[in-house]
């Protein structure tokens, strides 16, 4: 909610061609961060001995810390390349800085995956909280000072990461650091990266390729129509996953673990679990996105000016395919309880290809509207046809929900383009 409350003041300090290079610099990192690790980190929850936990996480601390020595050693030859081929010179020195922040990033993401195993879900939201207050303090302090650089928008995420990491580390977890010096064993570190073998094979791609598939336009639209085009694309994602995130993590720790514990003890309760959280959401999420859909572009030019504007055109055409990502958290998970990671990483290639193509079609055009549209549309389709495997999965009656589910998408739409027409009739 914060980040929502200071964007009008964002956008006014900082231009899109400053958020499309922001854009390219997080795109590095988020690649380089999930490869680092190969995965591991989501399966900190798995382990029933303490032992095995440990040696777990140790395993995830050496990766991180070698990829940082290798990244360190790789970038000064790849600078030049790398920035050119993204039409992102001007983030110059800060290009040296990714090692650092994929480091952090790595650890906070080990680090919060402990406290979802502990069950420690307050505090880890309690500093969710704080870390958004720094980081953007620092970056509206740094856009008014300098009149809106890259260097703000980079400086206030690397002081809200550090921010999460000294938070999340003595918030209880360097009280039990020396456990993971006593039982350190080569043989058990091996034991455990075979066991969990499905998350660098499985897992991981299929993360990857999630990643791959939310960044291909930063990719695309950078090489075909400059950095302010990925900068509207990307502040108009930023706040649609405002609510998705929020949401999200507030939903989706809970639900995998309870959806594996009920998966344990009582299978035939999980379908109907998954069915009411998956109506419940998209329940949600209907009319909200419904509204950005129809009206993003008049929100995007009265509320963040009249540059944003065309940034409210791409939220509309996100819209209702944002409904089913947030219905999805009540389904991605049974990919992971089934253990049919298989399928999950079928999903996202679907998806990666259709983005892809959508794009590419844009770029060959010349028509960032054009490639912007079929991106949405492309993406809606596969992540509803996903969300209904699943569904089918569960031995849950998917035809029907899949008809009152684009029914009601379809009568919410009609309603609110009704009224657009009546508004723009009755005030020109």
């Amino acid at each position: 909610m914060l980040g929502f409350a200071v964007s009008p003041i964002m956008t006014r300090l900082y231009g899109p061609q400053s958020y499309g290079l922001f854009a390219v610099f997080n795109a590095i990192v988020n690649n380089a961060n999930l490869l680092s690790t190969l995965g591991y980190a989501p399966a900190f929850l798995l382990p029933r001995q303490r032992k095995r936990f440990l040696a777990l996480v140790q395993l995830t601390l050496l990766l991180s810390f070698s990829a940082l020595v290798l990244m360190t050693l790789a970038f000064p030859l790849l600078h030049d390349v790398l920035l050119r081929w993204l039409h992102a010179e001007e983030l110059g020195l800060w290009f040296y800085v990714i090692p650092f922040a994929v480091f952090i990033f790595n650890l906070n993401m080990l680090m919060s995956a402990w406290y979802l195993r502990t069950k420690d879900f307050k505090k880890r939201a309690g500093i969710d909280v704080a870390t958004a207050v720094a980081g953007r303090g620092l970056t509206l302090g740094a856009g008014w000072l300098g009149n809106g650089p890259i260097g703000g928008l980079l400086l206030g995420d690397l002081f809200s990461k550090l921010t999460m990491f000294f938070s999340l580390l003595f918030s209880g977890i360097h009280r039990q650091l020396k456990d993971l010096r006593r039982p350190f064993s080569w043989a058990r570190i091996r034991a455990v990266a075979w066991e969990y073998r499905e998350y660098p094979f499985y897992v991981m791609p299929t993360a990857y390729l999630n990643i791959l598939a939310g960044q291909l336009p930063i990719f695309f639209l950078t090489t075909g129509f400059g950095t302010a085009a990925v900068g509207l694309y990307a502040f108009s994602t930023s706040l649609l996953e405002l609510p998705i995130n929020l949401i999200g993590s507030a939903v989706s720790p809970v639900f995998l673990q309870k959806a594996t514990e009920t998966h344990q003890q009582d299978p035939e309760r999980l379908k109907q679990i998954c069915l009411d959280l998956y109506n419940k959401l998209f329940y949600l999420g209907l009319v909200p996105f419904g509204i950005i859909t129809v009206f993003g572009d008049w929100l995007f030019g009265f509320v963040f000016g009249a540059r944003w504007e065309q940034a409210g055109v791409f939220t509309g055409y996100l819209g209702y395919y944002y409904v089913f990502k947030l219905a999805s958290y009540a389904t991605s998970p049974v990919y992971a309880v089934f253990r049919r990671q298989r399928l999950a990483l079928l999903g996202t290639v679907l998806l990666v290809f259709v983005r892809a193509a959508s794009l590419l079609i844009g770029v060959r055009m010349h028509d960032l509207n054009l490639g912007m549209l079929l991106f949405g549309v492309s993406s809606f389709v596969v992540t509803f046809l996903v969300d209904m495997n699943i569904l089918h999965l569960l031995k849950l009656p998917v035809l029907r929900v899949a008809i009152r589910s684009l029914g009601l998408v379809a009568i919410t739409l009609a309603v609110l383009w009704g009224l657009r027409l009546l508004l723009e009739r009755t005030f020109g």
